[in-house]
């Protein structure tokens, strides 16, 4: 937990040298205690755009502060380092980059005569726990207490004597984009109705933002008090109106209401507030189930309870206090985001689990969905099962998606990951016949916007086996990412018994081979991934360092060096295309010693420093993955290397600790270097897989032999059914390389018949 009340940076950082101080732990931390392990601030700042308040895994409401974050800035998920307080909005995101979304109905407290149009405040005594959190609004003296449930919150507002309170409802409210204002988010419309001295209801109507949303998604919402208000009304622009009950806000004009309270002696005011995506009926019939009572302190603890159950399907042993902090964290942020709206779905009626706000699965699906799958099984199948379910209903997979709205597409069609990901490594309960329909509408079907679904340049890649720079922005990177993708597709036909579809796809996704240009040199190497026009003619200029976002003709989120080693379904054909091992190996190295080749903050490089096992050298793999974290990970609000992007960035860290890596889309691990003596993931069935590094120090990072279940294992890597059937796998640490792991290298795809 952290308080970071007015330089949290500081803070951070001294909190970091105390935990660095304290001694490492021999035994696990409790199972109910891993909650109290977490620092919701960890991440917030410095690029990591965190969400620090209260939810429940996977929760729908997240509610938490917006701060008034100043001209040129984004508010992302609502929090800010610095800046005044705007109120408590329900709904946001996290770890996300780019645009802002949601923010929906916020509601602040202040004192003595109302003025929505000038209620912010400076902050003292913030702090956030899991479940848990709590800031003083310093112009009021009022104190503010959050905790949530699944799809309620209850507030806690502890008011100074001898003052009339308020609470103040603005529905008009959502986050702005201050960085790309074209993603902001618009209001269309609002209502707020006074429903009686302690209720009110109503909603909001908002499009726009980073998914850039032309269907106006809707926030409903249903609020009660513990105590009856003395007074009220309603505002619209600057209209204020005692005594009103009901206001209708129109586009960005704003609109709200409040709640006067009589001064209460050394008593806080307690409101409880539920949200829902279809009506205000069902808001209250959540807030029903989920808070029927006006006990803080019971719904904070089912808060903990829930976290520290979801904590304790992985036990680390001999880790450092900020190890254990960074290390639980990371596990806490993988778990925010898709959210859970199972039951709470606008769009249409349905048996299948219902999830939102995939922000995106460009990044997710690399290591994220993967360690679910190992940890959490069941919720990665359901997460899963939405998506084929809005295949279904909606024609198409999302490679994003937030506000019941596809968008925006960052790459490939990457939900092809996931999805066979989850076949390959036994999901239940899936349609699979439904899933590789989806998967072939992607790779054959051109969507009317590539930005919302789908694959854009698709009559190039099916003609040319490559998208030219006429075809498509980002030509690039997203031809790398298909031929990615159409393996996905090859594997789930071969298992599915497709036998024309596996060959089919087999062969388009050796389409990397067509923009690999030969004869092009960087950095003392020769052969590099580069766009190519229609006719077949490079692109010129060109340098290995061009990159760009969403506009532009060459790689999203990556360079040429990044994406040149962007091959997943054929790590040795790519190692041959390179010149062989000695030389890949020599190439790795110059691409991680340069400045600007390697972006620890961006996934098209998730795997690549553990691409030097398919070479026999996973001694530099063990090198390098102690450098990133080292260098990148630690404790504070600035404690990750860029946006978290839904958990993106906690889970590689996850894997990158216990030593173990996935090969996402495939049943295969990459074995590295461990950071602690002892992993214990509990899985499925009971069973458990065990990490033990022997003779582990800070010097003695190298893995020189293996066993697995007292069997001597010379190879580095590992199949996925030798994790879930339970085990043990035990690495001897040393502090020189050794010979271990340089033959029987993890598997690449066979060539295409």
């Amino acid at each position: 937990m952290s308080n970071y009340t007015k330089t949290p940076v500081y803070a951070a950082a001294l909190m970091s040298l105390l935990l660095a101080a304290l001694p490492a732990r021999s035994q696990p931390a409790p199972s109910a205690e891993r909650a109290s392990l977490v620092d919701p601030f960890l991440g917030a700042s410095g690029g990591g755009n965190v969400f620090p308040g209260p939810a429940m895994p996977f929760g729908e409401i997240k509610p938490g502060p917006d701060m008034d974050v100043g001209p040129g800035q984004s508010q992302h998920a609502g929090w800010w380092a610095t800046g005044n307080i705007q109120g408590f909005s329900q709904t946001h995101v996290s770890g996300t980059g780019g645009g802002a979304k949601y923010g929906n109905i916020l509601v602040t407290a202040t004192t003595g005569q109302q003025n929505p149009s000038d209620s912010e405040s400076p902050r003292a005594n913030e702090h956030a726990s899991v479940g848990l959190y709590s800031v003083t609004l310093a112009r009021y003296g009022i104190g503010v207490e959050i905790t949530a449930a699944r799809r309620a919150a209850i507030y806690r507002f502890t008011f100074p004597q001898g003052h009339r309170d308020n609470l103040l409802f603005d529905v008009n409210h959502c986050l702005i984009s201050g960085l790309r204002t074209h993603e902001n988010q618009i209001p269309v419309s609002s209502t707020v109705q006074i429903l009686s001295p302690t209720e009110i209801a109503g909603s909001t109507t908002v499009k726009g933002g980073w998914n850039k949303q032309p269907v106006p998604y809707t926030v409903y919402f249903y609020a009660v008090a513990d105590t009856p208000a003395a007074s009220w009304g309603t505002w619209t622009g600057s209209q204020i109106t005692s005594n009103s009950r009901q206001v209708n806000g129109i586009s960005t004009t704003p609109a709200g209401a409040w709640l006067t309270f009589a001064p209460k002696a050394n008593r806080p005011v307690l409101m409880k507030i539920a949200i829902s995506f279809v009506s205000i009926d069902q808001a209250r019939r959540s807030l029903a189930a989920e808070i029927p009572a006006f006990d803080f302190s019971r719904v904070h603890a089912q808060a903990l309870a829930a976290w520290n159950q979801a904590l304790s399907t992985i036990d680390i042993y001999g880790e450092t206090p900020e190890q254990a902090q960074t290390f639980y964290t990371a596990l806490y942020h993988t778990m925010l985001m898709p959210t859970d709206r199972t039951g709470d779905n606008p769009l249409w009626q349905s048996a299948e689990p219902y999830y939102d706000d995939y922000y995106a699965i460009w990044d997710i699906f690399r290591t994220s969905g993967p360690l679910l799958t190992l940890i959490a099984p069941e919720r990665q199948a359901a997460i899963v099962r939405a998506l084929v379910d809005l295949y279904r209903h909606e024609g198409w997979l999302p490679d994003a998606r937030s506000g019941n709205y596809n968008g925006r597409t960052q790459g490939g069609s990457n939900a092809e990951f996931l999805l066979t990901d989850a076949y390959v490594k036994g999901l239940p309960g899936i349609d699979w016949k439904t899933a590789l329909a989806a998967e072939i509408h992607d790779a054959e079907v051109s969507p009317a916007d590539h930005f919302k679904e789908g694959r854009g340049g698709l009559p190039d890649w099916h003609k040319l086996g490559y998208v030219s720079i006429e075809g498509s922005d980002r030509p690039g990177s997203v031809s790398m990412e298909y031929a990615a993708d159409d393996f996905e597709i090859a594997l789930l036909a071969k298992g599915l018994g497709d036998t024309a579809d596996y060959e089919k796809y087999l062969a388009r996704s050796a389409n990397w081979k067509n923009l690999w240009d030969a004869t092009f040199s960087a950095g003392g190497f020769t052969g590099f991934i580069r766009p190519r026009h229609r006719d077949g003619a490079w692109l010129t200029p060109f340098t290995a360092m061009d990159h760009c976002t969403w506009g532009g003709d060459t790689f999203y989120e990556g360079n040429s060096w990044t994406y040149s080693f962007f091959v997943p379904q054929n790590v040795a054909g790519l190692i041959r295309a390179m010149g062989g091992p000695q030389t890949f190996v020599r190439r790795l190295d110059a691409f991680f010693a340069v400045p600007g080749r390697y972006d620890v903050g961006n996934e098209p490089g998730f795997l690549t420093p553990y691409l030097y096992n398919w070479a026999g050298r996973p001694d530099k793999t063990d090198e390098h993955i102690r450098q990133i974290i080292a260098a990148s990970y630690h404790a504070g609000p600035d404690g990750l290397p860029g946006n978290d992007d839904s958990g993106a960035m906690s889970s590689w860290y996850i894997f990158g600790q216990i030593g173990i890596f996935p090969n996402a889309g495939q049943p295969v691990y990459l074995i590295g270097s461990p950071a602690y003596p002892r992993t214990v993931l509990h899985l499925a069935g009971g069973k458990d897989f065990i990490i033990e590094a022997r003779n582990l120090s800070p010097a003695n990072i190298y893995v020189t032999a293996a066993s697995l279940d007292g069997k001597p294992l010379d190879r580095d890597w590992l199949r996925h059914s030798e994790i879930i059937s339970g085990g043990r796998l035990v690495l001897t640490m040393s502090s020189a390389p050794g010979n271990w792991g340089r033959s029987d290298l993890p598997p690449s795809t066979p060539a295409p018949r």
